[in-house]
Parts: C-alpha cells; structure tokens; sequence
C-alpha cells in the first residue's frame, strides 16, 4: 500500500472511530420505572423499542417496579422518571417527597371489573372477596371509589386482598381463590376466555383521574430541564407511533406483556388506541385533584391540597408553544 494511500486510511479511521465515540458521549443514560406490563404503558415500551428515546440523545433503560417500590426507589434516586398511576407519587410528595407530574397519557380508570360468572350485579358483591394487586396501588383505589359509588364500605362490605400480579389474578379466579378482580388488559381479555365475565369497563364511568401519568422529582427537572423535554419528545413520538402504527403497537404488547394470542393482542391494542391513551399527554389538573381527593380518603395530610402544587405544566406548555406538539400530530 503507497504511503500516501495508508495515511488516508488511517485518518478515515480516525475520524470515523472518533465520530462514533463522540455519538455516544452524546447519549445520556436514563432508568425509567413502570409498574406493570399492561397496555397502558405502551407509549413508554414503542418509545424504548422504536429508538425514540435514542433519537434524542438518550440512552434508556426500563426497571419493572411493582407497587410502592416504585416510588420508593424514584425518592432514593435510583430511577430518573416513572411512568405510573398517579396515587402512589402524589402520596409521597403529600408526605413530602419531592416528587411532581409533568404528563399524563391516561385520565380515566381503564380496569376491568372480572368476576365469577355467578355475579350479574354489583349488589352481588356484597360479602365476597375481591383481588387487588397490592393496597395502595391504583386497582386499589379504583375499587374503592367504585364500591363507594354503589354504596358499599370497601372495608366491610366486601374482603379486598393482594394478589400481586395481574396473571396471577386470573389464577385465583378461575382457582375460586377470589370471587372478583381488578384487571387491566390485556390479562382481562385471557380471564374472558377462560369463562370469566366482565362486569364493568370503569373507562365507562364519569371518573376523571390521573391513571398514567410522567413522574420526575423537581430537583432532577430543575437540573435536567433540556433532558426532561427530550424525554417527553420521545414519549410523545411514542405515542404517535403506537396509535398510528398498528404492527409496531401490537409487537410491543408481544413482547411486553408475554401474550402470544393474536386476537387478544389486536383486542387490546384497537381498545388502547381507540378509547383509552390520549394523543398528546398533557396533565389535566381536574384529574389530578379528583386523585388528591381519594389520598384524602385516607391520609388527613392531603386534605385541602390542591393539584397545582404537585404539577409543573411548563414542560408540555414549552412542547406546545415551540410547535413541537403540532410537529408531531400537525
């Protein structure tokens, strides 16, 4: 090989080695936490999945963390964000963690109420024992606000116990275990096939409230703000792409929830896309209050607390006025 030829070989190394090293000093790292493999955090699995996240510089990693884990490990600062139903966040920052909500994808409950096909009416409740995944999560709270509605006492009415994962709700169903559960989908739809029934959809009743919603801790957006809107950019791209792109949506509901069946995975997907996850994931304070209300319920701290002291708008108001929103669903 001539000299001259060597040379430009080893610059056009050089450079290219350079220019691959400099991408990745790029990439920052992010831990996003989720507490179940449920339809409902699809924005967040298309986002990981499709490289959005790494579209905009970010090197992410997702951490499966069920119940009040979650929380508790965002306040220890092991994770950035969590994307998470909104009671167990606003319980800590009402405590006095410093914990706030900058997006919200979901604003309505979207479980289902599966029972024994014995029971054809709520009134039939009365006495029987009821799933949850753990006390304090959202299933939890939805159940009760319910119970309430059709005016039962949900701790002496009726018996609610944890069960833990939603799979394993349907085992202790069909194992006569628990006469009801509280179930999301896709794992309702596995409950129906195997001869359980559907009492209600709470997507059907007039509940506002925060269901999934984009946690951060005010020190960290403070200090973060660029990043914090990137990551709301790749989540937002997420969800175009999982309410536009029917293939890609169902391959991350494969991969997610660990269900093969294909008419489950298409029911779950067309419902998710159609009636349940909002284009644009902008907080809607009523929603956040009606969940503060429910805190109260429980916790005196949280009585007299309003919405606007555990939300900071400015994030997706900053997306919205810079076009960015209209850039993605022009």
């Amino acid at each position: 090989m001539k000299p001259f030829t060597c040379l430009l070989l080893i610059v056009s190394l050089f450079v290219f080695f350079t220019a691959q090293s400099g991408d990745c000093a790029e990439s920052t790292r992010i831990r996003t936490g989720y507490p179940s493999p449920s339809a409902s955090f699809s924005p967040l699995f298309v986002a990981q999945d499709a490289g959005l996240f790494a579209k905009h510089g970010l090197a992410s990693e997702l951490l499966y963390l069920q119940g009040v884990q979650i929380t508790q490990v965002h306040v220890a600062g092991q994770v950035d964000f969590t994307i998470t139903g909104s009671p167990l966040p606003l319980q800590a920052a009402v405590e006095g963690a410093d914990l706030m909500l900058i997006a919200s994808s979901i604003d309505r409950f979207i479980y289902k109420l599966i029972v024994d096909p014995s029971i054809s009416a709520p009134a039939q409740l009365q006495g029987k024992t009821i799933g949850i995944t753990r006390f304090g999560s959202l299933p939890d709270v939805a159940i009760r606000l319910l119970l309430n509605k059709w005016g039962m006492n949900p701790d002496k009415d009726v018996k609610l116990i944890q069960i833990g994962r939603m799979t394993d709700m349907v085992v202790a169903l069909s194992g006569k275990r628990i006469d009801a559960g509280v179930i999301s989908d896709p794992t309702s739809f596995q409950a129906e096939k195997l001869g359980m029934k559907r009492l209600l959809d709470m997507a059907d009743t007039d509940f506002e409230f925060a269901n999934v919603a984009v946690i951060v801790s005010r020190a960290y957006a403070k200090s973060h703000r660029e990043l914090t809107l990137r990551f709301l950019k790749a989540y937002l791209e997420g969800t175009k792409r999982f309410l536009t792109d029917r293939t890609v949506g169902i391959q991350a509901l494969r991969k997610y929830t660990g269900i093969s069946d294909q008419e489950i995975l298409a029911k779950t997907y067309d419902l998710f896309a159609a009636k349940y996850i909002k284009k644009s994931p902008t907080l809607s304070i009523k929603a956040v209050d009606q969940a503060l209300r429910m805190i109260a319920d429980r916790n005196p701290k949280a009585k007299n607390r309003k919405a606007e002291e555990f939300v900071d708008m400015s994030f997706m108001n900053e997306l919205e006025t810079s076009g960015f929103i209209k850039s993605v669903w022009p």
